[in-house]
């Protein structure tokens, strides 16, 4: 990722959340008695704004073009394109733990999405995700990077998991789902089937943002989100923080335990 894209995204985040424009998020707990990582999520969810725009322009003009690159690289045409509107954030901090093994498509999402995964830290060994290479693989492997990178993964049908965090640095990221448009529309929802999984995320709009292909006259190709024409707040399916209905309730649960 260039430098100027990858500064920016963090800065959209740090304005959103009240944090320094210097903060080292791998230290996060180590900031206010270990509580700063729900004070950004609650932070976040007041004032989503600054980050919303940067993050949408980021998918639009780095990943976008990537992931479109990739399905013409297989002799597919990609035109059309349906991003999830807002990230997952995930931030994992010493001895926590984040998820079991899981493909997406068990949650109900499109098999033929690909995740896209943007570490705001170092990551790696038992501080990453890991993920099997191919369906039903289960060569696990652990990602490495660190902030600047771009990592892309078929974690709709691919089993991917994190294990406990036993190092001294948090990890924090972004993940994200792509959907060719052409998948988007041949492949309908089949939760009414025997054993289906109903599609929540292309069931109502909110989760997906659409952007075309547009050819500028000096030659010049640009991503052009049509739908929404705006964007939309968050809701419940971009997980939590967004899944928290009260924080005086989730406040009083933090205080008490």
């Amino acid at each position: 990722i260039e430098d100027n894209k990858r500064k920016l995204l963090l800065s959209g985040l740090f304005q959103s959340t009240n944090l320094p424009g210097d903060m080292d998020l791998s230290r996060i707990h180590e900031m206010q008695e270990g509580q700063a990582k729900d004070h950004l999520f609650y932070a976040l969810t007041q004032n989503p704004t600054p980050f919303h725009e940067v993050y949408d322009d980021f998918v639009r003009m780095v990943c976008v073009p990537r992931f479109a690159a990739l399905l013409e690289n297989s002799s597919s045409s990609c035109n059309e394109v349906y991003y999830q509107s807002f990230p997952c954030i995930r931030i994992v901090q010493p001895e926590e733990f984040s998820i079991g093994p899981h493909a997406d498509v068990a949650y109900g999402h499109h098999p033929c999405s690909v995740n896209f995964y943007i570490p705001l830290t170092r990551i790696g060994g038992s501080s990453s995700l890991f993920l099997e290479s191919r369906p039903g693989a289960e060569d696990w492997h652990a990602m490495e990077g660190s902030f600047g990178d771009a990592k892309h993964f078929s974690g709709a049908i691919c089993l991917h998991w994190t294990t406990e965090n036993k190092t001294s640095m948090s990890r924090a990221s972004l993940d994200f789902r792509l959907l060719d448009g052409n998948m988007y529309h041949s492949l309908k929802c089949g939760g009414n089937l025997p054993g289906g999984q109903t599609d929540v995320y292309r069931k109502s709009p909110g989760y997906y943002s659409k952007c075309v292909k547009q050819v500028l006259e000096d030659g010049r190709i640009i991503w052009k989100r049509i739908s929404p024409t705006s964007l939309t707040p968050p809701d419940f399916r971009m997980g939590f923080p967004w899944t928290v209905n009260s924080w005086d309730k989730f406040w009083r649960k933090v205080s008490s335990a």
